[in-house]
């Protein structure tokens, strides 16, 4: 893929102008984003991702701050909805391949470099946050009442009473029926 190293710059981090001690940057991560990964999954976004860092001689201590919210497709009417974030992973960059920081992820980068660019780490930060399976809750997203009957639910996504699940389950289309006769004919 061929990147854009004018897009790659919005998201890195000068370095070099950093004196030892606390810092602080910002970003903003919106559709564009997620377009410049060819992502299909994430629809739109609106994440504000503050850095905090900590420059020590050996190593940079980042905490990414993220929130807002993604655009996800609805798993059963695939329909978007949006998906609230807020997380704070902490990452350590380190200048000397021997440092190492108990339980924390480490990254080994270049101390002669000027710029630390971070957005591959957004990406999977972000990415991260995407749950495995992405139903909202009924106040933030409610499918169409035809998409929730064919499931077995109510207009509230809700499970219907066994009975009444059960008789939606006994009407078979008759293609299928035909198909049935056709499999058992074939079978004798």
């Amino acid at each position: 893929m061929d990147r854009d190293k004018s897009f790659e710059r919005q998201y890195t981090v000068n370095v070099a102008r950093l004196k030892l001690g606390e810092h602080t940057d910002e970003f903003f991560v919106g559709s564009e984003f997620f377009e410049y990964f060819q992502h299909d999954l994430i629809q739109d976004a609106s994440v504000k991702v503050s850095l905090k860092i900590r420059k020590n001689e050996s190593h940079l201590d980042v905490t990414f701050l993220l929130s807002g919210s993604i655009i996800l497709p609805c798993d059963r009417c695939s329909e978007p909805y949006p998906h609230q974030i807020d997380a704070s992973p902490r990452v350590f960059y380190a200048f000397d391949e021997d440092f190492k920081a108990e339980g924390q992820e480490v990254m080994y980068v270049d101390p002669n470099e000027a710029y630390l660019s971070i957005i591959q780490e957004l990406y999977d930060f972000i990415n991260l946050e995407v749950p495995l399976r992405r139903v909202p809750k009924p106040e933030v997203h409610l499918c169409s009442p035809e998409t929730l009957r064919m499931l077995g639910m109510d207009e509230r996504g809700n499970p219907l009473p066994e009975e009444e699940h059960e008789d939606q389950e006994h009407e078979i289309d008759p293609r299928w029926e035909e198909l049935k006769k056709l499999k058992d004919q074939m079978e004798q």
